[in-house]
């Protein structure tokens, strides 16, 4: 089953797939929804790195988001990248992104230390020593996530 699609209802905001993309690969965090097997949403904020049209997630080893994806890895994903108040307008300026993929946890070491490698550069680029020694000291206690993009639709209002 492909993910869903329910056109957006404001055309007018509707972002082409380029800039879709780059503004999730610009925004810094966004909110990674899952569900559990008696249908109970759970929505987490995470960091991530796009890497190969995929976004990469890390997280414990154990937890609900690692339990809910077990049950179902189809997961959406939402990031914004501006949000301001226009109070003389009664309205908002911003600039979204939502995302629904299935999300696949990686256990080949190579892989997972590349993409959490990519992740932490995405935060800390400057400083690749501390990337390098810090994944040495946690990548045993750290899960990463690969969620395969199915469709991602952006929205904004400038």
């Amino acid at each position: 089953m492909s993910a869903p699609h329910h056109p957006i209802r404001r055309r007018d905001r509707a972002l082409e797939e380029k800039e879709t993309l780059r503004l999730l690969e610009e925004a810094e965090w966004g909110v990674l929804a899952t569900v559990d097997a008696d249908g109970w949403p759970y929505a987490v904020p995470v960091n991530h790195a796009v890497v190969d049209g995929a976004l990469i997630i890390h997280c414990a080893t154990v937890g609900h988001k690692l339990a809910n994806l077990a049950f179902n890895p189809k997961v959406s994903y939402c990031a914004v990248t501006v949000a301001e108040a226009l109070p003389a307008e009664l309205a908002t300026r911003y600039a979204s992104v939502v995302v629904f993929g299935v999300a696949q946890l990686l256990t080949d070491e190579a892989e997972k230390r590349a993409a959490l490698r990519a992740l932490g550069l995405r935060f800390a680029a400057e400083h690749p020593e501390v990337v390098d020694r810090e994944l040495d000291k946690d990548l045993f206690r750290t899960a990463v996530l690969r969620v395969r993009i199915e469709r991602a639709t952006g929205k904004a209002r400038r």
